[in-house]
């Protein structure tokens, strides 16, 4: 029997990580907002910010519920590899367009101003394809060459054309995370081997880039002859105040705005960073503006509400009976605490910056699209977990 069509959440979903989302993305508007309160802004220019923020999250708001009342499953199985040939065609496709700042990310839509970033739907493609493939690897004989001859050679060729071809390092070291960390998830008997070496790979990897943080690693990084923006990004990483005019110039300015900002702010609009200080406020460094207008009760706020989100997705992920769900639910937490670790630590100086924007925060329709959509699907999960539990209680 075939649902009504409704624009109306499915009985069942998770109200919290529902207000969380709505939450954040008022707050992010209002900062994308402010944050464009420049020496050039004009009351239209700023409306029609507001109307591209009010656009992005009626779409994307429209998207997430769609997806939370019909998304199947036995859809994604059957065209995985139609839906991976398009998701790798989409990553080409911004190779043919303009760079901007260094990457070709981006697909320009002529007419309206406006841009797409298929990198950011390939996180949601990547969850999906992986959950489908190795939710069901439990009750297949698939072999390793099976797998990588599957969803991996995807995520390879996926992650290449990010990281190599479109120059976008941050979206290509998400991808590579999610691919990897998602591979440890299913408990199947024939891939334990794989995953213990992937366990201890990961332990080494993460030892590896403590090392590279630091000034011995920065050592060795100059010592490779990778790309200058890339090693002065690690430069500006270990000395934002070594070269405050050149590479460090908007680190330097983005630890100035923290520094303002103290407890409470100097209020939203009054922001002195924006005018030329940041040239990227309303996305890269949209944490520096809210912590500068806000102050550390606004970076308070913004956590918890990640919290929030983050904390229930990875609860309904142990509790959900389906290896899938399990694994959209987690991968989708680890999506939103990936980039929340990348754009946070790359504004304090903490890790270098990669430009991966904050999820529901920054400006840019794709990630917010994108990320209401990963929802959306979570919430599916959620709802038809919650009606399974009501029926199994009936019995």
């Amino acid at each position: 029997m075939k649902q009504k069509f409704s624009l109306r959440m499915p009985k069942g979903f998770n109200k919290s990580i529902h207000i969380a989302m709505i939450l954040l993305s008022f707050f992010g508007s209002i900062m994308v907002i402010s944050a464009n309160i420049n020496h050039s802004s004009t009351p239209m220019s700023l409306v029609i910010v507001a109307l591209r923020q009010v656009g992005f999250f009626v779409i994307g708001y429209v998207a997430m519920v769609i997806l939370a009342r019909y998304w199947s499953w036995d859809f994604i199985k059957k065209h995985m590899t139609s839906i991976a040939i398009f998701t790798i065609a989409l990553l080409v496709t911004p190779l043919f367009f303009p760079s901007r700042s260094g990457a070709w990310a981006w697909i320009e839509i002529p007419g309206i101003n406006a841009t797409i970033q298929p990198s950011e739907f390939a996180k949601i493609t990547m969850i999906s394809i992986l959950a489908v493939f190795l939710g069901d690897i439990r009750s297949k004989r698939v072999t390793l060459a099976e797998m990588m001859t599957t969803p991996l050679m995807f995520a390879v060729i996926a992650i290449l054309i990010v990281i190599v071809f479109q120059r976008d390092l941050g979206s290509g070291v998400i991808l590579f995370a999610l691919v990897w960390i998602l591979v440890l998830i299913p408990s199947a008997p024939q891939l334990r081997k794989t995953q213990w070496v992937m366990m201890i790979a990961l332990i080494i990897g993460v030892l590896g880039l403590l090392f590279l943080i630091s000034k011995p690693g920065i050592d060795f990084i100059e010592s490779l002859g990778l790309p200058e923006y890339m090693v002065n990004r690690f430069r500006a990483m270990a000395d934002p105040f070594a070269d405050t005019r050149n590479i460090g110039y908007q680190l330097y300015n983005s630890l100035v705005a923290f520094v303002k900002g103290n407890w409470l702010g100097v209020g939203i609009g009054n922001s002195i960073q924006k005018f030329g200080y940041l040239p990227v406020a309303q996305s890269d460094y949209i944490l520096a503006i809210i912590v500068e207008e806000t102050g550390f009760i606004g970076f308070v706020s913004l956590f918890v509400g990640y919290s929030i989100l983050i904390g229930h997705l990875i609860v309904h992920s142990l509790s959900v009976r389906s290896e899938r769900g399990k694994m959209v639910l987690f991968g989708t937490a680890l999506y939103l605490l990936l980039h929340f670790i990348l754009n946070v630590g790359g504004v304090t100086s903490l890790i270098p910056l990669t430009g991966v924007p904050l999820l529901l925060i920054s400006a840019g329709g794709s990630s917010q699209m994108a990320i209401m959509m990963a929802l959306g699907i979570c919430q599916n999960i959620i709802a038809n977990e919650h009606a399974s539990f009501r029926q199994r209680e009936e019995i």
